[in-house]
């Protein structure tokens, strides 16, 4: 790959700069030169500059001969007569057809450009795809490096990929063009301009020179001033204890000062290097008007050749200083573009290497797995295993047993070619698995080892990441009726591989919980709507109807917080959030109208009160405070502040800081709820109150502002709101003991009633997957997945496609026996007549009614022994949920 950008895009894309050159320089550079040629006409026909026997001749063009050639002038052009008057008109029409001509040609040049662009681009990014793609477990960092070298080296690049090769042949062009206009306008002005463009040259060159020395000081000393003043924070505490407040202004100021004198020398510098450029404005014109009306023995020099000959100059100047331009860019970019070719090559050289026996060869149906002589080595958990010769005959079932550490994920990883050995070979059917494609390999071999990867999109396009049938890079669609018809019984497998990954059951309650689709078709609506209804009637035939507290726009709802009930309906977006709403201008417009201004800050007041005293032994992380604190631990300083300094809801500070402080309080109140909380804030009056202010709250809304919230309405559904609360059209009792489980019990039996299971599991699937928040650690993060939910998702990744071996290699925990087992019986029923492999950690997790085909022991990073066993199947368990993490981590 080349380490020039400008050498890389010639060699992607040469057809496009070469047609971009040929049109700008082969299409344009005539076009110019008959530009000059009208304007030269133009200005000697206004100023009277031709002689009054050429007056008639339009676009002549006469060149002056040298006296060594015989002198003389040479007619290349004799130029068409025209009537009086008529070469003005004839000029500026030619101008203008010109100008759109260049226009046209300029269209055609650009778009030539991009493309030429678009072809560097997507060839870097297919080589940095190929060369991360190949890059194997032994070369991680340098992939990581180069995916974040592309990105800055392409906004480094910016332009030149596009213009690098057109702009020196334009630049040449235009001083060719500059010295045969001066040519024929009068030989000797042919120095005078070439002299002229090496000036300005040179003086840019300088002028470039210096600014570039006088902006790396004022880097560095911005850089400079940013530390010391970092560290000046760091030392506060330092120097409020020792009164050094004088003594860090000094020190800082000696240190500026002597930033400060290197900067000033460059910017001396920089302004006698000015001097030159400026010099030359002037120098430049009156040079070649001075070497125009010195006749000596050549012909005289006409206003208009004259005028046409500084146009070209003026031409060729702005190209040229545009090409010094795109040298100083070049050169910026120089370092990022050198340090993607080298990754580029280290990557592919690791690839090549791996590869050096020849081309990939197919992998066998069946046959056994054979190691050979293997060592193998894990960089990313530091195991490592030495002296391995056995083979699997496949299909088996096999379990490795040893403790974490042991070298059982390094087996596992060997299996299926994940992990290299560095000694030896594992060959599969006498093929060496380094021989085969790695994306064949991945499919038939499947691996679940490692940090489960989650990506950006819905949960199904998770599920069936690595699925063949959307190897063209199609995506799935969760919302679609039916399978697409090159996955052949996808909707089969899918059920199976979420059944025993025990995924099923959080596909379901991601479905209830997730926002019900702008786009469901009518009858699906009017479906949910009904079933709504008959929720209810169930919940009043089972004598449960209490635990349902309704969404009524007459009454208070002591369910939900007061936002809620103030809004009574889903914000959408982020103008009304809870985190919002408060501070909204026209939520606080409401409470004023209604008076519930101060009534709100003093029940605020009271909340932060209460919960400063409940929570003071408490710290910021405990379990408690994050449940049932009102405000998160960001925010509790701040609170507890303010109880310390207002005891009681008087005496507010005045201008911004009293009304933030309000603001605050308000936004307390608007989380409360009297049914979780019980603080005794709200009454039935104050219920009264609140409901009234909903009412305005709707009246009063604005047109503007309408689109920002989507209130509830018995008859429709609510697409901002989860389908669960379209189905409830309320809220669960709090104050009953196993309310939740008894409503969504029923729930459930009335929508498998009523066949809407698919439409839940249709939302469920279609989800959306942040992968930062879906693998945050924190479990209580809104999208967040636990571990064993996203060790399962890899998991029915590979079931979805049916390998021929099943490999689980993943980290370890402490699991009993029993979910283990149980665990272990459902995979190996979805994977009866195929091979699989997991680890356990120690022979507890083996199930004694049905022994596995062979079972390998790790210690002290080797096997030291392996147990054969009789030939036994599974049998299909029933779906019961999988394991958490740990042993087989199936669940």
């Amino acid at each position: 790959m080349d380490r020039d950008p400008v050498a890389f895009a010639w060699r992607t894309a040469p057809r496009q700069h070469a047609a971009a050159i040929v049109t700008a320089v082969g299409l344009g550079g005539p076009l110019v030169g008959l530009g000059l040629m009208l304007l030269r006409d133009l200005v000697d026909d206004l100023l009277g500059g031709r002689d009054p026997s050429e007056r008639a001749n339009f676009l002549h063009l006469h060149l002056p001969l040298p006296d060594r050639l015989g002198g003389g002038i040479l007619t290349l052009v004799r130029g068409w007569p025209l009537a009086d008057g008529m070469l003005a008109a004839w000029a500026l029409g030619g101008l203008a057809a010109i100008a759109l001509a260049l226009a046209g040609l300029g269209w055609v040049v650009g778009r030539l450009c991009f493309a030429a662009q678009g072809h560097a681009v997507r060839h870097l990014r297919e080589r940095a795809t190929a060369a991360i793609l190949g890059s194997g477990p032994a070369g991680r960092e340098e992939a990581r490096a180069l995916a974040a070298q592309v990105g800055e080296g392409l906004r480094s690049v910016d332009g030149l990929l596009a213009v690098g090769i057109l702009v020196p042949a334009l630049a040449g062009g235009a001083a060719l063009l500059a010295a045969a206009v001066a040519a024929v306008v009068a030989p000797r002005l042919v120095a005078a301009a070439a002299v002229g463009l090496v000036a300005i040259t040179l003086a840019r060159l300088l002028l470039l020179a210096r600014g570039r020395r006088r902006a790396t000081l004022r880097g560095q000393e911005a850089e400079a001033i940013a530390l010391a003043l970092g560290d000046l924070v760091r030392r506060l505490p330092a120097v409020r204890a020792h009164g050094t407040g004088s003594f860090e202004t000094a020190r800082l100021g000696h240190a500026a000062t002597a930033a400060r004198r290197a900067l000033a020398r460059a910017e001396l510098a920089l302004a006698r290097a000015r001097a030159p450029a400026l010099a030359l404005t002037v120098l430049l014109p009156t040079t070649v008007i001075a070497t125009a009306l010195w006749r000596g023995e050549g012909p005289g020099v006409s206003a208009g050749g004259l005028a046409a000959l500084l146009g070209a100059l003026t031409l060729a100047a702005s190209l040229i200083a545009t090409l010094l331009r795109q040298g100083e860019l070049r050169q910026a970019a120089l370092p990022a573009f050198r340090e993607i070719a080298r990754l580029v090559a280290a990557l592919e050289g690791r690839a090549r290497n791996a590869r050096r026996t020849g081309p990939f060869l197919p992998l066998p149906a069946e046959g056994a797995l054979v190691l050979s002589g293997v060592a193998a080595y894990d960089p990313a958990s530091g195991e490592r295993l030495t002296g391995l010769d056995f083979a699997l005959t496949l299909p088996a079932h096999v379990a490795i047993v040893g403790p974490p550490g042991s070298g059982g994920r390094v087996l596992a990883a060997l299996f299926t070619g994940q992990l290299e050995p560095t000694v030896g070979a594992v060959t599969y059917a006498g093929t060496d698995l380094r021989r085969t494609d790695p994306a064949e390999r991945a499919r038939r071999l499947a691996y679940v080892g490692g940090e489960p990867v989650l990506m950006a999109g819905s949960l199904l396009q998770n599920l069936l990441y690595g699925d063949l049938a959307f190897a063209d890079g199609t995506v799935p669609d969760a919302a679609a009726e039916a399978p697409p018809p090159q996955a052949a019984h996808l909707e089969e497998r899918l059920v199976e591989a979420l059944t025993v990954t025990g995924l099923n059951r959080l596909v379901y309650a991601r479905g209830l919980a997730n926002q019900v689709a702008r786009t469901l078709d009518p009858a699906t609506v009017a479906a949910i709507v009904e079933t709504r209804i008959a929720l209810r009637e169930a919940l009043a035939r089972e004598g449960a109807a209490h635990l349902i507290e309704s969404f009524d726009p007459g009454r208070y709802n002591r369910q939900a917080t007061v936002g809620e009930n103030l809004l009574f309906g889903e914000p959408v977006g982020a103008t009304f959030s809870e985190a919002q709403l408060a501070g909204h201008p026209f939520t606080r417009a409401v409470l004023e109208a209604e008076g519930l201004t101060r009534p709100m800050a003093e029940m605020g007041l009271s909340i932060a009160r209460a919960s400063a005293e409940i929570f003071s032994d408490l710290p910021d992380d405990h379990p408690l405070f994050e449940d049932f604190s009102l405000f998160p631990a960001s925010e509790r300083g701040f609170f507890e502040d303010l109880v310390a300094r207002q005891p009681e809801a008087t005496g507010w500070r005045r201008g911004p800081a009293g009304q933030r402080d309000r603001a605050r309080l308000i936004g307390l109140s608007l989380r409360y709820s009297e049914i979780r909380h019980r603080f005794g804030l709200i009454d039935d009056a104050f219920e009264g109150r609140l409901v009234a202010a909903r009412r305005t709250f709707a009246s009063l809304l604005p047109a503007s502002l309408r689109h920002a919230v989507e209130f509830y309405d018995p008859d429709q559904v609510t697409a901002a709101a989860s389908l669960e609360e379209n189905l409830l059209f309320g809220r669960i009792a709090q104050g009953e003991a196993g309310a939740g489980a008894r409503v969504r019990t029923l729930m459930r039996q009335v929508l498998a009633e009523r066949g809407l299971e698919r439409t839940v599991y249709r939302l469920g699937l279609a989800s959306r997957v942040d992968p930062r928040a879906a693998e945050s650690s924190l479990a209580t993060r809104e999208g967040a997945f636990s571990p064993a939910e996203r060790v399962a998702i890899d998991i029915a990744r590979c079931l979805v496609r049916r390998p021929d071996l099943m490999v689980i290699g993943i980290p370890l925990e402490e699991r009993g026996p029993a979910e283990i087992q149980a665990g272990l019986t459902r995979l190996r029923a979805a994977c009866a007549g195929r091979g699989l492999v997991v680890c356990l950690p120690d022979e507890r997790g083996l199930p004694p009614d049905r022994p596995f085909d062979l079972v390998l022991r790790t210690e002290r990073n080797t096997v030291v022994g392996t147990a054969d066993a009789p030939p036994a199947r599974p049998e299909a368990a029933p779906g019961e949920p999988l394991a958490a993490a740990g042993g087989a981590a199936l669940g």
